[in-house]
């Protein structure tokens, strides 16, 4: 009940004005009661980032950890999340081929960045 309650919150905000839904909900979810207000009391989970981390992560700030793949000191991922590339789908199908078909050197050869050269 409680994160239905925080989805009707962010849902019924970016009904009424355009905003970014990852920042929205972050909003919600850290808005406390107060005034008319009452917070949905969703709970707050910080998971380990070199478990659950994104595209931005594995192929740029910490990309020693992940890459090269064949000298990896990174635990295996347990999702990663593409939201900073513009080449998502190629990303994906190389972490599919990295930690799904074992072919460890599969995204080696992406930059750091968006662009070549990052």
């Amino acid at each position: 009940a409680r994160s239905f309650k925080l989805m009707v919150q962010v849902s019924d905000q970016l009904a009424k004005s355009p905003g970014w839904d990852q920042q929205v909900f972050n909003e919600w979810l850290m808005r406390p009661s107060h005034g008319g207000h009452q917070s949905a009391y969703a709970h707050l989970r910080v998971l380990d980032i070199d478990k659950w981390l994104n595209s931005k992560i594995f192929f740029r700030s910490r990309r020693s950890r992940y890459l090269p793949g064949a000298t990896s000191t990174a635990p295996t991922p347990i999702l990663v999340h593409f939201n900073y590339h513009p080449d998502k789908h190629k990303r994906m199908l190389c972490i599919m081929d990295r930690y799904f078909y074992g072919k460890l050197d599969a995204c080696d050869n992406f930059p750091g960045g968006s662009e070549p050269n990052t």
